[in-house]
C-alpha cells in the first residue's frame, strides 16, 4: 500500500522501534517490559513529528512521578472505599477534560489509565500496586527515551502543506458537562469491579472510556465496532505471534516476528476504513501477550466479551445520565463537503 514519506516513516518507527524497546525493557529486567512498548507505540502513532525537548521532559517527569503519587494515595485510601471512589471521580473528571483537547489528551489518557489500574492492583495487595506504580515508572521512561531513538533512526520528513483552517475553539461547558457525565458513567462499572475485586476485567472500563471519549465526536455503531475490532485485531496478531515463536522460540526470533507483523499491521492505522480500531489494536497487543500468560486465544476471546459489554453499557449509561438531567448532545460539525 502506498502512504506519503512522512507516515511511512512514522509506520517504520511503530513496527521496528517498539520491538526494540520492548527488548530493552527485557535486558534491564523491567518489571511488566510490555507497559514500554505499549506506552511507546500507543505516543508514536500519535505524533508524526518529535515533540519539544521541554514536552518531552515533561512528559518523562509525569509518568514517573504520577505512578508513584497515585499508588501512594491509592493506599492511604484503600481502607476507604467511599473516599477511593470519590478520588477516582475527580481524576476521571479531569482526564476526560484534558482529553477533550488534542494538546492536553496525552496527560488525560495517561491520567484514565493510571486512575482506573493502580487503585485497582492496590484493592487487590498493597504490594501488587506499589510493583506496578514502579513498573509504570521505569517503563515509562523507556518510552519516552524509545521517541529520540525512533526519530534518529527514521527523522521525521518536512512536507509544504496548505495552512490547515483554524479551528473554533471547543467550549469550556461544554467540556465540562461531558467529562461530568463521563465520570458518573464510569464510577458504577469502577466501584463494581473494585468492590468484587475483578481485576481481570478492567478492559470494561478502559473500553468504556474509549467509548465515551469517541461519542462526542463520531457515531455510537462506529465507536462502538472499532473498540471490538481492535480486540478482534490485536487478539490475530497476537495468536500469529505465538505460532511464530513456537517455530523459532528465541529472543532474537520473538523481535523479528514483531517487527515482521508490525511492517504488516501499522501502515493500516494511518489509511483505510478502519484506521481507528488499528490504532487502538495495536497497543493492545503488547498487553495481550505481556498478560496472556501463554493462553493468548482464551485471553483475546474474554477482551472480546469484555469490550462488547463495555461498549453496551456506556452507551445506555451515558443516554440514562443524559435523559435524567435533560441535556443533549451538542450538535455534530457539518462534512467539509456540506460547507
Amino acid at each position: 500500500m502506498s502512504t506519503d514519506p512522512g507516515q511511512a516513516r512514522q509506520v517504520l518507527r511503530v513496527a521496528l522501534v517498539t520491538p526494540l524497546v520492548y527488548g530493552a525493557a527485557v535486558w534491564m529486567e523491567a518489571p511488566a517490559p510490555f507497559v514500554a512498548a505499549m506506552l511507546f507505540a500507543t505516543f508514536t502513532l500519535k505524533m508524526p513529528a518529535p515533540p519539544p525537548f521541554p514536552v518531552v521532559v515533561i512528559l518523562a517527569l509525569l509518568l514517573a512521578l504520577l505512578p508513584l503519587a497515585f499508588a501512594g494515595v491509592a493506599g492511604v485510601l484503600s481502607q476507604y472505599p467511599y473516599l477511593m471512589v470519590g478520588f477516582v471521580g475527580l481524576v476521571l473528571f479531569h482526564a476526560f477534560r484534558l482529553q477533550a483537547v488534542p494538546k492536553t489528551a496525552p496527560i488525560g489518557v495517561l491520567l484514565q489509565t493510571f486512575a482506573i489500574m493502580l487503585p485497582m492492583a492496590t484493592g487487590e495487595s498493597e504490594q501488587v500496586g506499589g510493583a506496578l506504580s514502579g513498573a509504570f515508572a521505569l517503563n515509562g521512561v523507556l518510552a519516552v527515551a524509545g521517541l529520540y531513538l525512533a526519530f534518529a533512526l527514521f527523522p521525521a520528513v518536512r512536507v509544504a502543506t496548505r495552512a490547515a483552517p483554524p479551528q473554533p475553539p471547543s467550549d469550556p461547558t461544554e467540556r465540562t458537562r461531558g467529562a461530568a457525565v463521563a465520570a458518573l458513567v464510569m464510577l458504577p462499572a469502577f466501584s463494581l469491579l473494585l468492590a468484587f475485586n475483578l481485576t481481570s476485567a478492567m478492559r470494561v472500563l478502559f473500553t468504556i472510556a474509549i467509548v465515551l471519549v469517541s461519542l462526542s465526536r463520531r457515531d455510537v455503531r462506529e465507536t462502538g465496532a472499532e473498540s471490538v475490532l481492535s480486540a478482534l485485531m490485536a487478539g490475530g496478531a497476537a495468536v500469529s505471534f505465538s505460532v511464530l515463536y513456537i517455530f523459532w522460540p528465541q529472543p532474537g526470533a520473538a523481535l523479528l516476528a514483531m517487527a515482521f507483523l508490525g511492517l504488516l499491521v501499522a501502515p493500516w492505522a494511518f489509511v483505510g476504513r478502519h484506521q481507528g480500531a488499528v490504532a487502538l489494536a495495536i497497543p493492545l497487543v503488547w498487553v495481550l501477550l505481556g498478560t496472556a500468560e501463554g493462553s493468548t486465544l482464551s485471553k483475546t476471546l474474554d477482551w472480546c466479551l469484555y469490550s462488547i459489554l463495555g461498549v453496551l453499557y456506556a452507551v445506555w449509561a451515558r443516554a440514562l445520565i443524559l435523559a435524567i438531567l435533560g441535556w443533549r448532545d451538542p450538535p455534530q460539525p457539518a462534512p467539509a463537503g456540506l460547507r
